[in-house]
C-alpha cells in the first residue's frame, strides 16, 4: 500500500482519478478537498477544572478533530489523542465536561501538495454526545 510523505498509508483507484482513500477520510487532489468519513471528524469542546491555591478555576477549549491531518497526524481516534496528549500536558487539570459533535459531513479545503488543511468548507453535525471519564475509560452519558 502506498504512503504519503508523512508515512501514512492510503490506497487509490487504478484509473488515476486523483483520489486517495485514507483510514478516516478521502482526499480529492483535483478538487482540493478532504472529506472525513461519517463520525470520524468532530468538533470538540472540553471544560477543565484547575486548582489554583485554594480556588478552583474553570477553563474551556474547543477544536476540530481531523484524524491523520493537521495537528492530529498521529491519531485516528479522538480518545487516544485526549488520553495521550491532553491529559498528560494538563496533568494538574481535570476534564469535567467533554462534548463531541461527531460530523456526518466534514469537508476541508486542502493543499494537495503539502497536505496543509485550509478552511472548514462544509459540515453537517451528526449527533452531539457527552462523555465522562469513568473507571479508566470514556463513557457516554
Amino acid at each position: 500500500m502506498p504512503k504519503d510523505f508523512r508515512n501514512i498509508e492510503y490506497h487509490t483507484n487504478q484509473d488515476g482519478d486523483g483520489v486517495r482513500y485514507y483510514a478516516c477520510s478521502t482526499l480529492n487532489t483535483k478538487r482540493k478537498e478532504l472529506i472525513f468519513h461519517k463520525n470520524k471528524g468532530a468538533i470538540v469542546q472540553m471544560r477543565w477544572e484547575v486548582s489554583i491555591g485554594e480556588d478552583i478555576k474553570n477553563l474551556s477549549e474547543s477544536f476540530k478533530f481531523t484524524p491523520q491531518f493537521g495537528e492530529f497526524v498521529e491519531y485516528q481516534n479522538l480518545f487516544d489523542y485526549i488520553n495521550q496528549v491532553c491529559r498528560k500536558e494538563k496533568m494538574n487539570m481535570k476534564i469535567v465536561d467533554l462534548q463531541v459533535s461527531w460530523q456526518k459531513d466534514f469537508v476541508f479545503k486542502i493543499n494537495p501538495l503539502n497536505l496543509e488543511l485550509g478552511h472548514l468548507w462544509l459540515w453537517d453535525e451528526g449527533r452531539t454526545k457527552n462523555y465522562k471519564w469513568d473507571k479508566n475509560e470514556w463513557v457516554e452519558f
